[in-house]
């Protein structure tokens, strides 16, 4: 066990039925670590609560007022982790993960403020242009960060370790003014882009010790075939290759029960574990829970969709 530490995992209505198979795997994998969940919007997580003893952080209980008016939606509702964590260190994932093996072994807290993702190829161009920053742009505004120097080291934030306050609040506050007043300058929405330059600015500047370790999947990176034999659920369970120690991330397709997209046996098998907990649900109808849950989830998804498309029309009014 590390001391004073957590799993941290952000939702919404529109993803927390991956919730529950996120924390199921945590379960699994990890015995009783303590799991809080950062909350969007007015949603009922009792049954984690009840069946896994969650904490629980909402827009309205947050303690910094400038957190609950500006950090709560889409992409960076997990920053709030890095003020109101109820530990001392952390584990970040985001809802549409679920843990396999022993992640728990990067956490070296010892020696790094931050753990992140190695990603397993170095960034071209084109990816730093979609996914980060648009070079010319950032050159212009962060003429001391060498941007080039990192290209090996920019990852997708879906997991992360982190110190609580491993920035200053007021940072964070500064940069959320700065995408504001110049959004020609981050290639992706949320925190993605920002985060990676809060991270490595802040590494360069010998203000945080950074680590890297090769603990996140992306599963629209990996072959299918691919995923599936390494990721392999047996009659008996997950099959664990070699001390594996991972975070399987959905970035693209979500991990629907019926899904041809992408390959979703792991989270389906963690769902069904919390189906079976927590309702006495197994096999057709546990099945066919979880194929209404996504409907749900889809129809939610769609409809936020149809309100940011009439709000955009309207304000172009």
């Amino acid at each position: 066990m590390i001391d004073n530490f957590g799993i941290i995992i952000a939702c919404c209505d529109q993803d927390y039925f991956l919730v529950k198979g996120c924390c199921a795997s945590i379960r699994y994998f990890l015995g009783d670590i303590p799991i809080c969940l950062i909350v969007d919007g007015n949603l009922s997580v009792k049954s984690l609560q009840n069946h896994y003893g969650v904490r629980v952080i909402t827009q309205q209980t947050v303690k910094e007022d400038i957190l609950r008016k500006r950090s709560f939606g889409w992409g960076i509702t997990k920053m709030v982790s890095f003020w109101e964590s109820p530990w001392e260190r952390f584990l970040f994932v985001d809802a549409d993960t679920i843990v396999w093996g022993n992640i728990l072994k990067y956490a070296n807290f010892d020696d790094f403020d931050m753990i992140v993702d190695k990603p397993l190829e170095i960034n071209s161009d084109a990816a730093i242009e979609k996914y980060f920053f648009h070079v010319s742009n950032l050159e212009k505004h962060f003429p001391d960060f060498d941007w080039q120097k990192h290209r090996a080291d920019y990852f997708c934030t879906g997991t992360f370790f982190a110190k609580r306050n491993a920035f200053s609040l007021q940072e964070y506050i500064d940069m959320l003014d700065f995408v504001e007043a110049n959004p020609d300058v981050f290639s992706f929405g949320g925190e993605m882009s920002f985060l990676n330059l809060m991270i490595f600015r802040a590494a360069d500047r010998g203000k945080i010790r950074v680590g890297q370790e090769n603990m996140q999947v992306i599963a629209p990176d990996w072959d299918l075939q691919d995923l599936k034999k390494r990721f392999c659920i047996t009659e008996n369970g997950p099959r664990v290759q070699n001390e594996d120690g991972f975070v399987i991330h959905w970035a693209g397709p979500k991990p629907l029960l019926s899904t041809e997209k992408t390959y979703a046996d792991p989270m389906t098998f963690f769902r069904r574990q919390f189906a079976a907990m927590d309702r006495g649900y197994s096999g057709k109808r546990a099945d066919f829970w979880l194929s209404l849950e996504d409907y749900y989830s889809t129809a939610i998804k769609y409809k936020n969709k149809m309100r940011k498309k009439l709000k955009n029309l309207a304000s172009s009014f």
